[in-house]
């Protein structure tokens, strides 16, 4: 299987990283978490107090990025889901509280209605207008609480509120969330796929954010283990410090080659890579089980680099004046998003014991 990406990924995931390592700095976050982090769990009750990333936003907005990820019919180039994982992975390295993977899977959805608003649909692709998407059944939607369109979708309809009521609280890592209440609902008719295909597209892009949390976070340990000195000698030269971070260096691999085979399934999933139409798509095993091994590795790595970077750390690495502690609280959110990592092992043994090898055939 080939990962090569083209020259416009390429060029698009470089200015993401410049952006955000520009922008998106230590000050920046613990700014916003004066707003609404620990300590302020009451307030953020609007855009201005959410732990929301608006500078950033507005920057990704004017270059162009989530219009760039957007469906092809509304403007976007085409990136496919290995585009949009690479790009997520990036926002996961600087911690970069902003709506891109609700952006992406809700105009994806609108896209696949055909008749919607097309000023709403443009809006959402444009990110001009933030989206919240709900995870299927679960009361509690990601952005909710500064979100103009909320979708959420079922079998066989999406349902769009015009207007509802957001209850806003706190999970882990302190981000922006709500659980919904609609008060009107319009109800378009869609077709199974596509609310399939959007689970399977939010899993990825979720391991996709861990995999930059935690490439990111073994990074920063890494270079704290050669400065921190323990009798007159730096901690990473400890066979156990070096040892652990090697691990870290495995598990990073891990996430990182396991969610590019899943995004690379997922867009080797439609019949029409040209003009990817959600309805159109028929999901194959080899997809399936390519995003629960994504998932899996998103989560049992996840919440051991996460506890490695606190233990290397020492004390420092749960202090809130530091950024190790934001990284432990990025990397445990993802796994929890994600549900946990025995649930995908015992699906993908369901899998092999009913289908066999899912890949034997894939490409």
């Amino acid at each position: 299987m080939d990962f090569t990406v083209d020259d416009t990924i390429t060029e698009l995931t470089g200015l993401v990283r410049d952006m955000g390592e520009q922008l998106v700095t230590d000050d920046s976050l613990r700014e916003l978490d004066a707003r609404f982090g620990p300590g302020t769990e009451a307030g953020g009750g609007d855009r201005e107090t959410a732990r929301f990333h608006s500078r950033f936003w507005d920057e990704l907005v004017r270059a162009g990025v989530p219009a760039a990820l957007a469906p092809e019919r509304l403007g976007g180039a085409g990136l496919g889901v290995v585009g949009e994982a690479l790009v997520l992975r990036e926002l996961g390295r600087v911690l970069a509280p902003v709506p891109l993977s609700a952006s992406i899977r809700a105009a994806h959805l609108l896209d696949a209605l055909g008749g919607c608003d097309p000023d709403l649909a443009d809006g959402v692709a444009s990110g001009r207008l933030i989206a919240a998407v709900a995870d299927g059944d679960a009361p509690e939607v990601d952005w909710a609480p500064i979100a103009y369109a909320y979708l959420r979708t079922m079998p066989d309809k999406l349902l769009m509120p015009g207007e509802f009521t957001v209850e806003r609280t706190v999970p882990v890592d302190f981000s922006c969330a709500g659980i919904v209440t609609p008060e009107v609902f319009h109800t378009e008719p869609l077709h199974r796929d596509p609310a399939e295909f959007d689970a399977l597209r939010r899993r990825v892009h979720l391991a996709a954010h861990q995999w930059g949390v935690v490439e990111a976070a073994l990074e920063r340990t890494a270079a704290y283990a050669t400065t921190r000195h323990q009798f007159g000698r730096p901690i990473g030269s400890f066979q156990a410090v070096a040892a652990r971070l090697a691990d870290g260096l495995i598990d990073v691999d891990a996430v990182r080659l396991s969610t590019l085979r899943a995004a690379y399934e997922l867009d080797a999933c439609s019949s029409e890579p040209a003009g990817r139409k959600l309805f159109a798509i028929e999901i194959t095993p080899a997809a399936r089980s390519a995003v629960a091994s994504a998932h899996f590795w998103a989560c049992d790595a996840g919440h051991r680099l996460a506890h490695s970077a606190v233990h290397i750390h020492g004390g420092v690495g749960l202090d809130r004046s530091e950024p190790a502690h934001r990284y432990f609280l990025a990397a445990k959110a993802n796994e929890f998003r994600l549900g946990g990592a025995t649930r995908q092992l015992l699906d993908l043994g369901a899998v092999l014991a009913t289908e066999g090898d899912p890949w034997e055939y894939s490409a």
